[in-house]
């Protein structure tokens, strides 16, 4: 099981409704005349902490970029492309996967500190030249290396 931080506005739903029920745990408790209150208000505020983080709903979608297709145009998937040659150019991979689509956009993944290629990258391209791609790309010779092209997966 993978934990995925909650987003900026379900992380502050969550505090609202923290605070709500907090401060509705603190007022019963008040009333009844409980000397230890500290301890429910703080067993109040993670409830509704952990309340609001799972129930309030997501804001996120899974398109980063804005839609502006038309009837006939597909979506823009993301390739994965291992095993690349330290030496390969985004221009010489643009113009590969060019070959079966429109490419988007590609990155070559880098190391932070060095700034050396890591060996694996990203084509963005539409979505049936992406799966042209992938199956006529995977697996052959390019700048020395045999490619592994598959869709990438969303982290």
């Amino acid at each position: 099981m993978t934990f995925k931080a909650p987003s900026f506005l379900q992380y502050i739903g969550s505090l609202i409704i923290a605070g709500l029920l907090a401060g509705l745990a603190f007022a019963l408790m008040r009333a009844q005349g409980t000397s230890n209150s500290a301890i429910i208000l703080a067993v109040g505020l993670f409830i509704g902490h952990l309340v609001g983080v799972f129930v309030v709903p997501s804001s996120k979608t899974k398109s980063k970029k804005p839609s502006s297709k038309s009837a006939g145009d597909s979506e823009i998937i993301s390739l994965y492309v291992g095993n690349l040659a330290y030496s390969a150019r985004r221009n010489a991979l643009s113009d590969l996967f060019g070959q079966y689509g429109r490419v988007d956009s590609v990155r070559i993944m880098t190391d932070r500190e060095t700034r050396r290629p890591r060996g694996y990258g990203f084509v963005e391209m539409e979505g049936n030249g992406a799966l042209i791609a992938i199956k006529k790309l995977d697996g052959t010779e390019f700048c020395g290396r045999t490619l592994r092209v598959s869709e990438a997966k969303q982290r």
